[in-house]
């Protein structure tokens, strides 16, 4: 079977009764980067059916399943059950404080066009719909979720039920289900299912992998060329996967903002920066008057490619006698400051940008002064660009001064735990988030101390090289002696700059 393809996409949300949820899962004709310079998009009609369709937690964990679905303008839309367990329980908590508010769908592709350069869906197996942080996709919306509490007896019956059955029941149960679905919809349409072939299947984690390239081995040598490649026909094993989740995780800030392959060549990426809106439009009184005139004003920009990068050594007989979980720690730990140090970099593009005129006051600690700061923020932004601001990003120690505004009451104003009223947020603090106003909060600890911005993600956009961290290996006979690096190419963007606004967290 093929492996199932993963697209995000935003989603809103607003609280009524019973414990479901109603919105778009996919927009149809909304194009997104799926990397090294492809865009996809799913035509009306990609989604045939939701049966088995599973609802889950960031694509790891199932907290109920989809209901029904049908076919709209914008869109396939979807009614899931919240499954009453202490993941949904959670998971609908964040929801309506809007801190998860993203939908993401696994799918097994079946039918598509493409011209090169866009790749559109025509049918498509939806095998699971999961709400998730981040989008790939900014057109689903969910429209109403519903909540409804279970008698205390039913309850208590569901608990028992749900723990007899383990998480690897549970996983080889959904994978049998996807199978019997899949193969019951070939035989049905008697269609003919391309299956891409999965290159280095066999090699289960990086440490593995590594062990194989130094070794050179045809298979992991394979898999390094793939990994660097966006072919619809070739599947990389699940591991590569899990490198993408590892860099993602050590990136807050980067990963809150809008993201492309890097162009195949070239050492700088040019782009339009919309530096000035004057458009205007205006009732034409009387008839035959002057229509408002107003400019757009663009700049053709250019953003340099920069290398990151760092190398370490092996002796051969640590690459022929060391367990894999040994050389799996130092890949670990090289993708890890590879991830730091392109997060970095993107910090402090962020920091270093021109903020006069757009800096919002927030310092005095009071719930009006943060209220009236994040409006005047808001206003700023879609003034400037028509954008409405999607997350506030932001240092530990300014976290930990918006988290702890207290009303004239002296009570918080950001939910820390259980139940409050008079809340403007709420806190996570295991997770370094959070939420005000709606927004999203995201910590990043890279950030200068204190500071704190407001954007849409489209303010700042960043390419990188596809596959990156990219891994090549070198040996010295005479030592014995290999020495194996880890590179990516990035550069950074920012066509919107006005989506982009300073709160002063300095009292």
């Amino acid at each position: 079977m093929s492996e199932i393809e993963i697209r995000e996409a935003a989603l809103s949300l607003d609280a009524v009764e019973e414990r479901t949820i109603t919105g778009l899962a996919v927009p149809y004709n909304q194009e997104a980067s799926i990397g090294g310079g492809i865009q996809e998009r799913f035509a009306p009609g990609a989604i045939d059916s939701v049966e088995d369709v599973k609802l889950f937690y960031g694509h790891e964990e199932p907290i109920g399943k989809v209901v029904s679905g049908r076919e709209t303008e914008a869109g396939y839309e979807i009614t899931a059950k919240v499954s009453n367990t202490a993941r949904g329980e959670e998971v609908l908590t964040l929801m309506r404080d809007g801190v998860l508010n993203k939908f993401s769908v696994g799918f097994m592709p079946i039918e598509q066009d493409s011209d090169g350069s866009l790749i559109t869906r025509t049918l498509v197996d939806l095998k699971e719909v999961s709400v998730v942080p981040f989008p790939a996709f900014a057109g689903a919306n969910i429209t109403e979720v519903r909540e409804d509490q279970l008698p205390a007896a039913a309850l208590e019956t569901q608990t028992e039920e749900r723990d007899l059955m383990s998480e690897n029941m549970e996983l080889e149960v959904r994978s049998v289900q996807d199978e019997v679905a899949e193969l019951r919809r070939v035989v049905e349409a008697g269609l003919t299912i391309e299956t891409p072939k999965v290159i280095g299947s066999e090699i289960r984690s990086q440490g593995e992998f590594a062990k194989k390239m130094l070794m050179g081995d045809a298979d992991a040598i394979e898999l390094a060329r793939a990994a660097s490649t966006t072919a619809n026909t070739v599947t990389t094993a699940a591991f590569v996967g899990q490198i993408d989740n590892l860099i993602n995780d050590n990136r807050p800030a980067l990963s809150a903002f809008s993201r492309a392959a890097l162009p195949g060549s070239g050492l700088s990426v040019e782009y339009a920066s919309v530096t000035a809106n004057t458009l205007s439009v205006t009732a034409q009184s009387p008839e035959n008057a002057t229509l408002a005139f107003g400019n757009l004003t663009i700049a053709n920009t250019a953003a340099s490619v920069a290398t990151y990068g760092g190398y370490t050594s092996f002796s051969k007989q640590t690459i022929e006698r060391s367990t894999v979980d040994y050389l799996n720690t130092v890949f670990r730990a090289l993708t890890i400051a590879y991830a730091n140090a392109t997060n970095a970099a993107f910090v402090y593009h962020v920091e270093s940008m021109d903020y006069t005129g757009k800096v919002f006051d927030v310092s005095a600690g009071t719930v009006a002064a943060l209220i009236g700061g994040i409006t005047d923020g808001a206003s700023s932004i879609f003034v400037a660009t028509g954008l409405r601001p999607e997350a506030i990003v932001v240092s530990t120690e300014a976290y930990k001064f918006l988290m702890t505004i207290v009303g004239s009451d002296g009570r918080p104003v950001v939910l820390q735990d259980g139940q409050g009223f008079n809340n403007v947020g709420s806190a996570n603090l295991p997770g370094l988030s959070g939420s005000l106003l709606g927004l999203p909060v995201i910590v990043d600890p890279a950030m200068t101390a204190n500071k704190a911005y407001m954007a849409n993600s489209q303010a700042i956009q960043s390419f990188e090289s596809a596959g990156a961290p990219v891994r090549l290996t070198d040996g010295d006979i005479t030592t014995l002696t290999d020495s194996v690096s880890v590179y990516g190419y990035m550069a950074i963007t920012t066509p919107f700059a006005g989506a982009i606004v300073e709160l002063d967290t300095v009292a």
